[in-house]
């Protein structure tokens, strides 16, 4: 059966660049209490509703206000404390996952350069009102827990279930930490974006047109909505894996 259906190319980013490559975009840091006034950046995927890309700042200290949109981060190396208006602090080093949805005040206090994989989201509304926390996940839990498959009877886009800890699921997106057995799945085009950092395993995605990009740890991809395609997983493969809502009709 053929179908007229146009379909979203994936974006990719090897292991090499995400974790040692250059950061050629430059951000300014204001507002700054203390520390480094830029930040540098390599976009892998912008588009409207998500803005994918690996960031890194040295040392400071910054407060920050989400009042545009949420983010999801991945901490590649580093160390730093995120702390939310209200007290609660959270401890980022290597492997750690933390969510700051639309809503949420707090600071960052850089103690060591951090390098991470970012994805900004526009949420659909309704909002969760009043100020938002943060959600995390510590490094241990995100690298070494052992995921448990959920309940076969609950539906899902791929077969066979997928294993997972849930950090977030808001207006702003979900976020997970995903594991995935060895196999064949094929994907229609979707209505939300996922965007996947790779913590282990080794899989071929590959877009409808033929298009083929290889995951190890350390990469990334963006499959954007409209996305289709198919993933060969080879070994367990491990993820942070971001779905967006769908961008609401205009």
């Amino acid at each position: 059966m053929t179908t007229n259906q146009t379909t979203n190319p994936s974006v990719f980013l090897d292991a090499t660049a995400v974790l040692d490559g250059p950061l050629p975009v430059e951000i300014s840091m204001e507002p700054i209490i203390q520390g480094a006034p830029f930040a540098y950046e390599r976009v892998l995927y912008d588009a409207a509703g998500a803005f994918f890309a690996v960031w890194a700042c040295d040392a400071g200290v910054y407060p920050r206000v989400k009042d545009k949109r949420g983010s999801f981060m991945y901490i590649i190396s580093g160390e730093a404390t995120i702390t939310d208006e209200g007290g609660t602090s959270h401890e980022l080093t290597a492997g750690s996952v933390i969510v700051l949805p639309h809503g949420w005040v707090g600071a960052w206090d850089i103690r060591e350069t951090i390098r991470k994989v970012y994805l900004h989201t526009t949420p659909v509304p309704p909002y969760r009102a009043g100020v938002q926390p943060s959600a995390f996940l510590a490094a241990a839990d995100v690298l070494e827990r052992d995921l448990q498959l959920p309940d076969p009877a609950v539906g899902t886009s791929w077969a066979p279930p997928v294993a997972e800890t849930v950090v977030f699921d808001g207006p702003d997106g979900r976020c997970a930490v995903q594991e995935r057995g060895p196999g064949v799945f094929r994907r229609a085009a979707a209505k939300r974006a996922s965007y996947l950092y790779v913590i282990s395993g080794e899989a071929t995605v590959t877009d409808a047109d033929g298009t083929t990009h290889e995951l190890t740890a350390g990469s990334a991809v963006a499959l954007p909505d409209g996305w289709a395609g198919t993933w060969d997983i080879r070994t367990p493969i491990r993820t942070v894996h971001v779905d967006t809502a769908p961008i609401a009709d205009k």
